[in-house]
């Protein structure tokens, strides 16, 4: 867990500490005063950012470097420092710099609950296979290094169907690309059915939320692939669909395009709950999530909850924190619970 956090020039913070309680934290105060900022700083000290921006965004704009350092409860401590001037981003562990790997095995996860995320029901699928593939990154370490050389393969492959369609290359040379995308996809493919079969056995239990009005939730991965032949689907979807690919010099199939929606008895969530219900229901998977991970690193995650509990009811919110008590949260939120800690920009 982390105990406390200082914070010098990073976005609008130019020398701020923060002190945090082993359980529920809120960070309470007005919309645009910072509150998400301290949520990404800790991210980033847990190896994951949440917004996904250049750290030269994240520097004070009147100043050249930002740091930021955790403590834990036994005295370790983490920082992160980035120079925009000369571009040189530094990570110590005690005081001695270190690599992201390390510092990845080093830290607890965290695990990152943001308006976003709370809606990619509603949103684009690459937003669900985004959350899918974040999920197994941080399970997995070796997840990350396959996801990106399976773009890469992705990538080079659509080239040579690029190069094919305009007579700069024969048909036949797709065949060794062929193979790098079956082999890798079907690695990709372990790790997601793995979670499939995660989310399929424990999604029922979201069914608290609904007093009674369904009978099932299930979770369902959409895919074209076989997953008892992951390689011989593969290999004839592409041998079939060879001269679509080519025309089009692009790859239509497997786990860039793949999908997953949440049935409510037989009901896509999206057609069928409120919104407050499917932000509970979205909430629940998140905490499936931080299960997932703690079971497959041993570590417990640290949660980091940003500014998502207007839309769900009194009831609602007891039960998803009543769930969550198990780990350090830290919310940053209007709303409050006087018996947690209360922490005040």
């Amino acid at each position: 867990m982390i105990k406390s956090l200082s914070i010098k020039n990073f976005r609008n913070f130019q020398n701020k500490t923060f002190s945090f309680e082993k359980d529920i934290n809120f960070i309470l105060w007005d919309n645009g005063s910072g509150k998400s900022n301290i949520l990404e700083a800790i991210s980033i000290l847990c190896g994951n950012e949440i917004f996904w921006l250049d750290f030269y965004n994240l520097v004070n704009k009147e100043e050249e470097v930002f740091f930021i350092e955790s403590e834990d409860n036994e005295g370790n401590k983490v920082s992160v420092s980035y120079d925009k001037i000369n571009n040189i981003k530094k990570i110590a562990i005690n005081g001695k710099n270190t690599s992201i790997s390390k510092q990845k095995d080093f830290v607890a996860k965290s695990i990152v609950f943001h308006p976003m995320v709370m809606n990619m029901m509603y949103l684009s699928p690459s937003l669900r296979r985004d959350f899918l593939d974040s999920i197994l990154s941080h399970s997995y370490w070796e997840y990350a290094k396959l996801l990106k050389s399976y773009k890469d393969i992705l990538k080079n492959r659509n080239k040579v169907l690029k190069n094919i369609k305009e007579g700069k290359r024969e048909k036949k040379e797709i065949i060794f690309w062929n193979q790098k995308f079956i082999e890798i996809a079907s690695q990709i493919y372990f790790y997601r059915f793995e979670l499939k079969k995660y989310f399929s056995k424990h999604i029922n239990s979201l069914l608290i939320y609904f007093d009674g009005k369904i009978s099932n939730i299930s979770f369902h991965y959409i895919t074209k692939v076989d997953q008892e032949k992951k390689e011989e689907s593969i290999e004839g979807y592409l041998i079939k669909n060879l001269e679509r690919d080519i025309i089009l010099w692009n790859t239509h199939i497997w786990p860039h395009v793949d999908d997953f929606d949440i049935m409510l008895d037989t009901v896509s969530i999206s057609h069928f709950a409120s919104r407050g219900e499917a932000k509970s229901i979205i909430l629940g998977l998140k905490l499936l999530e931080t299960q997932f991970i703690e079971e497959k690193t041993q570590k417990k995650p640290i949660l980091l909850i940003d500014d998502l509990l207007s839309e769900i009811d009194e009831k609602h919110k007891n039960i998803i924190l009543s769930q969550l008590n198990w780990y350090q949260i830290i919310i940053s939120s209007l709303w409050k619970w006087e018996i947690w800690n209360i922490i005040k920009i």
